[in-house]
């Protein structure tokens, strides 16, 4: 019997063997545990007080745009933000520190809210360190996004207040058109304190009868195409030089032809120069540009040269005045189509013409194509207009439409006498704004071009059907 009893009477001191490291492993656990808590909850009043004094630094920066609805935006968050924040961490510290913390950037917090897009918290999280770090229209969408999931969000309303006042009254406006892009585009480029940078990529597939990349050279064809293309757009002071900025704009353009891949083509495309500010909301840009052209993945062709713009900055009906002078040269296969191209246009504007929130583009230009062969030289006169309204929140429908005579110099007895072209183009489109994602729009765009030619090899109808997906991030 007692053999037996032995192992019962040894089990409890076997137990304390064993519950005496496990006592200390978890108290070590808890004091870590403690201290991590202690050490974040530290970093957090730093943090906040970081964000503190970039609302001040914002505050300085909008004083500078000379705009009373900014600055007093502005001024009211800085005033609430600083105190507020600047109080609790000299509550828990128990002075001031002049020292800046290491806090997450909206880069960080961006590769997050890409893995939770619905997190109303990282939402708000991101426009706040995007508004603070200069960037007010990345800003704009994650606040727009915020009050999607949560319409009654205070912190979301005020900051889209704020963002709004910043970049003008018509920043949540609905954008469609390329041209319309540009005029938003300077807008937030003059009003950002800092750099305003733009992203936009547009995917989509459509199909064309009598299509080509460039109809008066490569031959047309039926074909459905698939399209990629992207966009940046990015304008930024230099230094203590706030009266001087310097805009990027660079394009990358690409259409697969999936019935003859022989007229695959791309373009790619930079321009690159300073804009001045002038009197009563007008800027003078000047912009050297390159462009180059492929063909079935072959060089093509590329372009030259330089433009200058004085742009309007609010809804003036005036809007642009450009003149550029370019030059194309073209591989050997297009001989004698090398040439100077000279071209001046203005962009005429009105807004809330019929409905509200609507707005109209009439631009007229003139255009020489001083080509190096007779056959090849043209004057074209012609202008393009463009119309978009919002029928509901989220529906826009727009109208495009481009006309252009070509008066060629005929003197070679090989060719049409008295050559003449008539081009017209008109496209409805429809767009369904906020797709998926309040920054991606779903655009169905049908058109029509009709060209009429006393020669006859250029006569053509063409018909094109697409649907596209645009993101502006």
């Amino acid at each position: 019997m007692t053999g037996k009893s032995a192992p019962l009477r040894g089990w409890p001191a076997r137990l304390r063997l064993v519950w005496k490291p496990c006592r200390f492993i978890s108290a070590l656990l808890m004091i870590m545990a403690a201290w991590l808590g202690c050490a974040q909850a530290r970093d957090l009043p730093l943090y906040y007080y970081n964000l503190a004094q970039a609302a001040k630094v914002n505050y300085e920066r909008a004083v500078l745009t000379n705009r009373p609805d900014v600055i007093q935006a502005y001024y009211n968050y800085a005033l609430s933000a600083h105190e507020d924040y600047v109080r609790a961490y000299e509550a828990f510290y128990g002075g001031a520190r002049t020292t800046v913390a290491t806090a997450p950037n909206s880069g960080q917090v961006f590769a997050a809210l890409i893995q939770k897009p619905g997190d109303i918290a990282l939402n708000l999280q991101y426009a706040q360190l995007a508004e603070a770090e200069g960037a007010p229209r990345k800003a704009l969408t994650a606040y727009q996004r915020a009050l999607r999931l949560d319409p009654k969000n205070v912190a979301a309303q005020k900051g889209l207040q704020r963002v709004t006042a910043l970049l003008g009254p018509d920043a949540t406006k609905g954008l469609l058109l390329r041209s319309r892009d540009e005029v938003e585009n300077r807008r937030a480029g003059a009003n950002a304190p800092g750099s305003a940078t733009i992203l936009s990529t547009n995917t989509g597939i459509r199909y064309e009868s009598s299509t080509s990349g460039r109809p008066d050279i490569i031959p047309r064809t039926n074909s459905a195409i698939v399209n990629a293309s992207a966009s940046l757009f990015d304008e930024r002071t230099l230094g203590s030089m706030r009266d001087f900025r310097i805009r990027t704009d660079l394009s990358v353009d690409a259409d697969f032809y999936i019935d003859n891949q022989a007229s695959d083509y791309d373009t790619i495309s930079l321009k690159l120069g300073p804009v001045f500010p002038l009197a009563n909301s007008w800027q003078l840009s000047l912009a050297p540009f390159v462009e180059v052209n492929f063909l079935d993945y072959k060089y093509f062709s590329h372009k030259g040269g330089v433009s200058a713009a004085i742009e309007n900055l609010k809804d003036h009906w005036l809007n642009t005045i450009t003149v550029k002078f370019g030059r194309e040269n073209f591989s050997s296969d297009f001989n004698g189509q090398d040439a100077s191209q000279p071209e001046i246009s203005a962009t005429l504007a009105a807004y809330n013409l019929l409905y509200k929130n609507d707005y109209f583009f009439l631009t007229p230009a003139l255009a020489y194509n001083n080509a190096e062969f007779d056959r090849f030289r043209y004057v074209q006169p012609g202008f393009s207009t463009q119309y978009n309204v919002p029928l509901e929140k989220n529906f826009h429908f727009g109208l495009d439409m481009a006309y252009f005579n070509r008066f060629y110099d005929d003197s070679e007895p090989t060719v049409a006498r008295n050559r003449r072209d008539y081009n017209f183009l008109i496209g409805p489109s429809l767009t369904i704004k906020g797709f998926v994602l309040d920054s991606i729009d779903l655009v169905g765009r049908y058109s029509y071009e009709r060209n009429w030619s006393n020669d006859s090899t250029q006569r053509y109808n063409s018909h094109t059907t697409g649907l596209n997906a645009k993101w502006d991030f």
